[in-house]
Parts: structure tokens; sequence; C-alpha cells
């Protein structure tokens, strides 16, 4: 959050202010006993002095940043009361120093390359690149931004009306691992030898949109590393979550009506271009849709809907079943492990308004699922170069299993 130390300094106009720096900040791992999960939700909810990177619901870790005149009283806070935490980081500047941030060459589809990140014009001017190099490749626009940006992606067809595979990267603004791992997953289906790939490449139609967020997407590598909203003003504040803002049990729980909160919902259900844009284009499709993915981070859950209640509503079983196979599929390379569930379950915490929800409760999706990548608390947001590609090969290595998965289960076999 940091709503009032961070925000409010930028508040001030692109023309006059430097990008932020985050000198000498420290990223905290808490480990929580289950008795001490309400000291840290009352922190979440009323302290602005702390940034937490993940929501004190879950019961294993949360991550928590703090600036450094603010470091001894939450770690005072917490010898106080017991709770175990250890320093993952302690200068966070020093890991933003440390970020991969490469360039693309126009015209160059080779000086593209999965082991760092892009800003949002070199991401398009790629995906420009790729419809004219593939002639099943079509520019889509799926939506706008509030300062009036295309929400951009491509299509990759080999056929005439086949259902779709949808993915949606970069919502959240410092998840940068979103997009790249959104660019790699086209890539392999425009690139692999790999039979299976090219299979799954094949059958659908591939709906692929990197950066659902481009404004704050932009903020996070102009101004601000740790944006995570849009960029809409609200009185002395910026942003609305677009995880918040989406018309399923809108602001019934995990969003916030005050502006200077990470988790702010907006003034009502799409009230934002983004959300409102993307989702009148998603109805356009949504009967032909069978498996959409939004990718965020982090923490290595796979979400299913729904975010008010742990009852195992609609496809549940199948959903979660079909998703617990992948993940044993993603593992294999790395070893890397994650937790399956619907969002109340897997996060130990209630979140209502986000994309998935919507999904499946409006357009009847059959499988709708949110990948929460790497890590597990130690980079958090800030994942260094050498898990940028890794992240991306299990990651599809997952979505190849899932389709194969689904189709096990009856599902994905209507082409």
């Amino acid at each position: 959050m940091l709503k009032i130390v961070l925000l409010s300094f930028v508040l001030l106009a692109p023309s006059v202010l430097a990008k932020f720096r985050f000198d000498n900040y420290t990223l905290y791992k808490i480990l929580p006993k289950n008795g001490q999960i309400k000291l840290l939700q009352n922190l979440y909810e009323h302290d602005s002095r702390f940034d937490f990177w993940t929501n004190p619901g879950r019961a294993d870790f949360v991550s928590v940043m703090s600036s450094p005149e603010n470091k001894a009283h939450l770690e005072n806070l917490l010898h106080k009361n017991n709770v175990q935490f250890e320093i993952t980081m302690g200068n966070i500047q020093e890991a933003i120093d440390k970020e991969p941030i490469k360039r693309y060459t126009r015209g160059n589809l080779r000086s593209m390359q999965f082991d760092a990140y892009y800003t949002n014009s070199e991401i398009n001017a790629w995906m420009d690149d790729l419809a004219r190099e593939y002639s099943f490749v079509t520019p889509i626009i799926a939506g706008r931004s509030f300062e009036g940006r295309q929400i951009r992606g491509i299509k990759i067809s080999h056929g005439s009306r086949r259902k779709i595979i949808f993915l949606e990267g970069g919502l959240h603004a410092r998840e940068w691992i979103s997009p790249a791992t959104v660019c790699y997953i086209t890539h392999q289906l425009l690139t692999s030898r790999d039979p299976e790939i090219m299979a799954a490449a094949r059958d659908f139609d591939w709906y692929i949109i990197p950066v659902t967020n481009p404004d704050g997407y932009i903020w996070s590598h102009d101004e601000f590393r740790m944006w995570r909203k849009n960029r809409r003003p609200v009185g002395q504040h910026f942003g609305v979550d677009l995880n918040r803002n989406w018309n399923s049990n809108w602001l019934v729980a995990g969003s916030s009506i005050d502006p200077s909160t990470e988790i702010y919902a907006g003034p009502g259900p799409f009230s934002e271009p983004e959300t409102r844009t993307l989702s009148a284009y998603l109805r356009t499709i949504g009967d032909r849709i069978d498996l959409y993915l939004s990718f965020h981070s982090f923490g290595q859950l796979l979400l299913v809907p729904f975010g008010n209640s742990t009852a195992p509503y609609a496809n549940y079983h199948d959903a979660v079943n079909i998703g617990r196979r992948a993940m044993g599929a993603l593992s294999v390379r790395f070893g890397t492990q994650y937790v399956t569930g619907n969002i109340v379950e897997a996060i130990n915490y209630y979140g209502t308004g986000g994309t998935i929800d919507w999904i499946k409760e409006h357009l009847k999706v059959p499988l709708v699922y949110c990948y929460e990548s790497r890590d597990r608390g130690q980079y958090g947001f800030l994942l260094p170069s050498d898990q940028i590609l890794p992240n991306g090969q299990e990651t599809m290595d997952s979505v190849v299993d899932m389709i194969h998965q689904a189709r096990r289960f009856g599902y994905m076999t209507g082409n």
C-alpha cells in the first residue's frame, strides 16, 4: 500500500517527478502462526505505512515491504508478538537496478529474448512484427485504457471459428513476469517444433493480450516500479485496482472504497475503461472460449473461481482436478510446486470483483484459471533474470498438459 508515504509522492505531474527510488526499502517474509494472522490483518487494513505484497489471509507466508524510516516499528511489532520473519531483500532498489530490461529492435524478431522484461511499446512492436511475419497471426484491439491507449494483442488462428483459448496478462502493473510469461507462450505457439505445442497452436484460436493495463504498466517502468493499479485520478490519489472492478460480487470482500489503498475497487463495477471495454470485447467471443487463463504474480498458485466462498460452485471439482494434474506437469522440469484451489481456499482470503469470477459467472466459460507465478516471497514482484525463462518454460508445460487433461475430462473437444 504505502498509501500516504509513497502514493502522495506520485501525485506530482510526470514533468516534475523524478523516478521514485526504493533505496534501503526492505522486503520481509513473515511466517505467522494461525493465531497471529489477525495482527497482520489489522496492520494491513489500518496502517498505511507498509506495502503488503501478499494478503495477510494466507497461512504460510506474508510478504511486506517497508520504507527505511518505518522498518524499526514493524520489526519491534513482530518481535513483541513473537511473529517469526526473515528479511529477503535488504535494499529493494538494488534488485530493481538489476532487473533485466532489454530493447526490442523493430523488424528483428530474434531480438526478442525471453530472459528479460520489455516495455509496453516494445511488446506492441514485437506483436506488429509477428502479424507481418505469420499469415495466421492478426492484430486485435480488445479495449482501451483510461489515458486512451489501446489494449492490444494478437490472434493466432489456423482455421475459421475454432474454439478459443484466451490469455490475459499485465492487469496488475508491477507484476512484470505476467506479460513476460504470456509473450513466451506466444513465442512457443509460433516457433516450437514440439508436436504437442504445435497441435495446441493448430487446434484452437488463441487470443493473447500481454498487457491489459497499459497505463499502469508504463508508469511502473517510467516512474514508480511498485505501481499496481490503473492511472485514474481520484481526488488526491490515483488508480483503481482493475482486478477488483469487474461486475461479479463487486465490493463484497477483499476490496476497498478508499482510493488510497491498493485494492480500491473504483466508484462502481466496470467504472474503468480497461475492464468495461475488455469485458465488452469478451462478450463478442465468449460463446467460443473454452479456456481462459489470467496471469499474475506471485505465490505459485493456480486459482479457480470464486473469491466469495469456499463452496464448490459450477464445475469446481473438474477444474481443480484438471488444474492439479497440470501443476504436476509444471513441476517436472524444475521441481516448482504450485497449490491449486479456489481463491478463498488457496489464499485463505475472500476477494471479489476479479476477472476470473466474472468470466465464469457471466460468460460461462468451461475452464477458467488464474496463475500466480513464481516465487514464494524471496523476490516477489522483482523476479530476477535467471528465473524469467524457467518460469515461462514450466508454465508452457502446464498449459499443454492442461489441454490434454481437459480433453480427458470431456472438455475442449468441440473443434
